[in-house]
């Protein structure tokens, strides 16, 4: 592909590159050239490679990019943009043809680079300070209120301090947190149990499985719930306690939240798919989730304060994934299927919003959508209406579970519902996820489904009843 003048170039290339003090005698630098010097040269050669970009992939890239780390490689990066700017500029001494030569692959090697930014926080693991904005590795990020935002440890050093009543770091001009003493109960609260909206209900659960299942890695897929719930006027005041008590505190816990009325939501601990489903058959089993007449104490279904919050691990997925997910939820195409889902619209608190797969490797601190990816440690979905029947609960669990597995095996060409939909209708899938599986058939979405009996008789019993009312 490059003769002896072209090559003139290319030695240029390097040897201004390598001219900064930054590279010298460091190998990794040289190899970044060499390796697109040869692929491109190889998909230029490839009668079925129209534009050589096409070999762009995420192995391609990690495979040179992840020997530096963040700072050397933003370092490198700009030297080669500088150079490739100086010697498009030359013309003195080589013939058109070969500048235009060594141009095209010069744009190679930009594009090349573009599209390593596009990948860098999930390549270096990077992330978003949230106050300046700066883009830092994760192992310099900090976490102030609780975990709820995560900064640079230089904005966590100039403008914040370190709350000892409520353990953890609050703005300096933040005055809410000054009349807090050390007990960490909500004061606003009409129930025992209740713990205040910031404090980190992490520093009480522990991630959680059975006893069968494998040991829990940064790549398990665990899920948390929050579900926010209305007080009836019957619900004791201790209500929130006695169900701390029957999981023997480790399930879950109840904070106060000032978008409802009366009431709490419990938030549970970060666990495994059929953990859950074992501590939910075990809350609705409970003679106390019900008075003498069978009516629940709390409400959530028909009130406009309630939803359901799903969290799940960021670190079981790629960036790629998670931006897939990102699509399936907010795509025109899929909208009118993801509210049938969800059993609302949008609102204020879950927007939905058009995102693009590369925002999936991103953080954004928009926290009211549909999709929430402001948390460092896992991502929310936030669509749900609020349910607190046990059919409604592992529903909204068992499709957000189909749909991280979706995610992990999908094309990028098979992001509507309806692909979703074949995928789910595969008879593994299908026994997998009982309960949403059930609201697919009864609900037309699949026709030929059969209904699992067990279900089918939980669900006739919840339908209409009170607890929704």
């Amino acid at each position: 592909m490059f003769n002896n003048n072209t090559y003139q170039i290319l030695r240029l290339y390097n040897s201004e590159i390598y001219s900064s003090y930054i590279f010298r005698n460091d190998y990794r630098a040289k190899a970044v050239l060499l390796k697109l010097y040869k692929a491109y040269n190889q998909a230029r050669r490839n009668p079925d490679i129209d534009n050589p970009t096409e070999i762009f992939d995420w192995d391609f890239v990690y495979d040179i990019a992840s020997d530096f780390d963040y700072n050397d490689w933003y370092k490198i990066h700009n030297r080669i943009n500088d150079v490739s700017y100086l010697i498009r500029k030359l013309k003195t001494g080589f013939d058109s043809f070969e500048v235009c030569r060594w141009y095209n692959f010069s744009r190679f090697v930009i594009d090349f680079l573009d599209y390593t930014n596009e990948q860098d926080t999930e390549i270096w693991s990077l992330s978003y300070c949230e106050d300046c904005s700066d883009t830092f590795p994760d192992n310099e990020m900090v976490s102030v209120y609780g975990g709820d935002s995560h900064v640079c440890q230089g904005c966590r050093d100039n403008d914040y301090y370190f709350h000892e009543s409520s353990d953890q770091y609050v703005a300096y001009n933040d005055h809410d947190y000054s009349e807090f003493d050390d007990d960490e109960g909500d004061p606003d609260s009409n129930f025992e149990g209740v713990l205040r909206y910031d404090v980190d209900v992490m520093d009480y659960l522990d991630k959680q499985k059975l006893e069968y299942e494998p040991k829990i890695t940064r790549k398990t897929k665990l899920f948390g719930l929050e579900i926010e719930m209305e007080a009836r006027s019957s619900c004791p005041s201790d209500f929130p306690e006695q169900i701390d008590e029957l999981f023997n505190g480790q399930y879950c816990k109840f904070k106060g939240d000032g978008s409802l009325g009366n009431g709490f939501e419990m938030v549970t601990a970060p666990c495994t798919l059929a953990y859950h489903r074992k501590q939910i058959d075990k809350l609705f089993d409970w003679d106390n989730w019900t008075d003498n007449d069978k009516n629940t104490y709390v409400k959530a279904w028909n009130t406009d304060t309630c939803g359901i919050h799903v969290h799940i691990n960021r670190a079981s997925f790629t960036g790629s994934q998670i931006g897939k997910i990102l699509q399936i939820v907010n795509e025109d195409m899929n909208r009118n299927f993801i509210e049938a889902v969800a059993g609302r619209k949008a609102n204020d608190y879950a927007k939905f919003k058009q995102k693009s797969i590369a925002e999936g490797s991103q953080r954004d601190y928009s926290k009211y959508e549909a999709v929430n990816t402001a948390h460092s440690q896992s991502i929310e979905l936030r669509i749900f209406r609020g349910n607190v029947t046990k059919n409604g609960i592992l529903r909204v669990l068992e499709f957000s579970s189909a749909l991280a597995d979706y995610v992990q095996q999908c094309s990028f060409k098979a992001l509507h519902y309806r692909d979703f939909l074949k995928w789910f209708n595969l008879p593994r899938n299908r026994a997998d996820y009982p309960f949403i599986n059930e609201w697919f058939v009864r609900k037309g979405y699949l026709k030929d489904g059969k209904s699992n009996r067990l279900v089918t008789d939980e669900i006739n019993e919840a339908i209409d009843n009170a607890v929704n009312s």
